[in-house]
């Protein structure tokens, strides 16, 4: 299989994909779950509050998730884990009944936290990134790149 396997652009004409390196970020574990959430606490505007407030009944209607908040921390007691905590936040829209009126559109926020914990590296490397340090900045006001990203990893050998 190795010889089947070659750098650089692949023409039509062969049977064979091209060689790439992945970089993962050193997270080797991964999980995938299904959470069933209920009980969820919504704060809806102050607006929606005073219709609530009036309303005889209020029926569920959807919810979008708006944005999902990740923080990768390690283990302190367990060398190579990593917590990574998620937090989800859905904007969540409902009918309140007030009276015998068409139902009022309310919608309010609501926040669902999530944590696990993955197996990463032993962490004795030194990861250098062209990236540099822009996750500080606002990425979505960011003009939009297309330029690869390089990972330098550098290790010590005693």
């Amino acid at each position: 299989m190795p010889e089947k396997v070659v750098p650089g652009p692949v023409s039509e004409d062969r049977c064979i994909r091209e060689a790439v390196c992945i970089h993962t970020k050193k997270i080797f574990d991964s999980c995938k779950d299904k959470d069933c959430i209920e009980d969820l606490r919504v704060y809806p505007t102050r607006g929606c509050q005073e219709v609530i407030d009036r309303a005889v009944s209020v029926k569920a209607g959807c919810a979008e998730l708006l944005y999902a908040y990740i923080d990768v921390e390690p283990v302190t007691f367990n060398r190579g884990f990593y917590t990574v905590d998620v937090r989800y936040f859905y904007r969540i829209t409902a009918d309140a009944f007030v009276g015998a009126a068409r139902p009022v559109e309310i919608s309010g926020l609501a926040v669902f936290d999530k944590r696990v914990i993955l197996f990463g590296s032993e962490g004795s490397a030194k990861v250098f990134s062209s990236q540099g340090q822009e996750k500080a900045l606002d990425v979505q006001n960011l003009p939009i790149r297309s330029l690869p990203t390089a990972v330098v990893e550098v290790t010590a050998h005693k």
